[in-house]
């Protein structure tokens, strides 16, 4: 009875105390001590809080201050009102919890399973808020198409299917791969001089950052943020228009 009367918000000595009055009836505070095992002290704390909260009521027998429990479906009235209270400002917090929130959010993914996640998450966010146009990605090693060989197609072909443009800037000894990139609609391929080996690749789509550092296994960082999203995206056309598009055989 006390573990359930702390979870309709009373103290564990209050629960003791008005347990202890329901079994006497009208009490002084020095039997409630004895008979509930709390410390004198405590008791009156609780005694006061009990009073505060209606109850438990007391009265006067010549100098001595006798308490008396109420009925325990006060406990009931009291939930209840407070229930009421709640349901009045429900709907100001569920309007609260509905507004758009400003705050950046960062998702950590380990192995192959972790970058899919992210390459997935481009396609359906295309698909359901249609609110960008293009994928930027950039510091691309040679080897990613290797590692990601059991669904980079399906990727492409999901993307091409969207008219989701995307633009690829590689490391400078992947030029056959740019020379393929280049053929597939909706697909732009570039490399840079003197970058090569990069060890993490940064892509860009919507108000989404997501990094892939190329360890064993593959580490995906994707952040959430409108002012990152931008920032990188502004790196990336600066990154781009120094690339060389054609990559010479």
């Amino acid at each position: 009875m006390e573990e359930v009367l702390e979870k309709v918000g009373l103290s564990k000595n209050e629960s003791k105390v008005y347990i202890t009055l329901l079994k006497l009836g009208s009490s002084s505070a020095g039997i409630i001590a004895e008979k509930s095992r709390v410390y004198r002290t405590n008791v009156y704390e609780a005694l006061n809080r009990l009073v505060e909260k209606s109850l438990v009521s007391y009265v006067f027998k010549g100098h001595q201050k006798f308490f008396q429990a109420e009925k325990p479906e006060k406990i009931l009235d009291i939930l209840r009102e407070k229930e009421d209270s709640f349901k009045k400002i429900l709907v100001h917090l569920s309007a609260q919890h509905s507004l758009p929130k400003n705050k950046d959010k960062v998702s950590i993914f380990e192995g192959l399973n972790g970058l899919k996640t992210i390459t997935d998450d481009i396609l359906k966010e295309k698909e359901q808020a249609n609110s960008f146009n293009e994928v930027l990605t950039f510091g691309i090693p040679n080897d990613v198409s290797f590692k990601m060989r059991t669904f980079i197609n399906s990727y492409h072909n999901k993307r091409v299917k969207l008219k989701l443009v995307q633009k690829h800037i590689y490391d400078e000894n992947a030029k056959m791969r740019i020379e393929h990139l280049n053929k597939m609609p909706y697909t732009e391929a570039a490399y840079l001089t003197n970058h090569a080996n990069s060890p993490a690749t940064t892509t860009i789509y919507g108000n989404k950052v997501a990094f892939f550092i190329w360890s064993d296994p593959v580490l995906s960082i994707l952040i959430e943020s409108e002012r990152m999203a931008e920032t990188y995206r502004n790196y990336f056309n600066l990154l781009y228009s120094i690339a060389l598009k054609k990559a010479d055989k």
